[in-house]
């Protein structure tokens, strides 16, 4: 292959017209491929804090799958308190998935903090920090679970919204968990008052009726 490139610079170093067009392609092409090396290393590492608010990827020209998305993002629970823990399983039905964003939001935005579970995820500040988990590779997923704990205020109900990426060309946007329900603080019923118990004894009783009839004497 080597030789051949070589050949071929050799035969168009006479024409000079063709052997400009043959470098300005080289460049082109090397162009091309530097900007692909940028794309790929970008979506690989998962730090993709540009997409915070509309969760879709800087892939270029290429738009969100209109498709049904072959992932789910689901949760143990349908209700929840202040301070609760919820776990969420990001799952693909049939093809891998090799990057995702993941956030519990309400209708001003994310909302909570999540922890990691595994080498595959890795927390992202988006308004408040591990509002977000993301991948740490390309590598291919089947499966991810991540912990989630609703804030001690400013509770509403929530969903949990995912980003797949299955290549630099096919993703989803806005896949999402059935509603969570926000049904209150979280109290523990008060114990019951202590009953009063009357300590009088059996020994006082009888004093208090012997002194009775002589303070009526006197």
């Amino acid at each position: 292959m080597h030789i051949q490139v070589i050949s071929v610079v050799t035969f168009l170093e006479g024409n000079t017209t063709s052997f400009d067009s043959v470098k300005m392609n080289v460049h082109f092409l090397i162009l091309v491929f530097g900007l692909n090396i940028h794309a790929v290393t970008a979506f690989s590492n998962g730090v993709v804090t540009q997409a915070c608010s509309s969760m879709t990827p800087s892939h270029r020209s290429n738009a969100p799958s209109m498709l049904v998305p072959p992932y789910t993002v689901t949760t143990d629970v349908s209700n929840y308190t202040e301070g609760q823990m919820i776990t969420v399983t990001l799952q693909a039905n049939a093809t891998a998935f090799r990057g995702f964003l993941l956030q519990a939001r309400n209708q001003n935005g994310p909302v909570g903090t999540f922890t990691v579970m595994g080498n595959d995820s890795q927390l992202l500040t988006c308004t408040t920090e591990g509002s977000t988990v993301s991948h740490t590779s390309s590598v291919n997923k089947s499966t991810i679970v991540a912990q989630w704990k609703a804030p001690n205020t400013n509770n509403a109900d929530i969903q949990f919204r995912a980003t797949f990426v299955q290549n630099f060309s096919l993703y989803w946007v806005g896949v999402e968990s059935v509603p969570v329900r926000f049904v209150g603080t979280n109290t523990t019923a008060a114990p019951p008052p202590p009953t009063t118990t009357d300590n009088s004894s059996p020994l006082s009783v009888t004093m208090c009726l012997l002194v009775l009839p002589l303070l009526a004497i006197m």
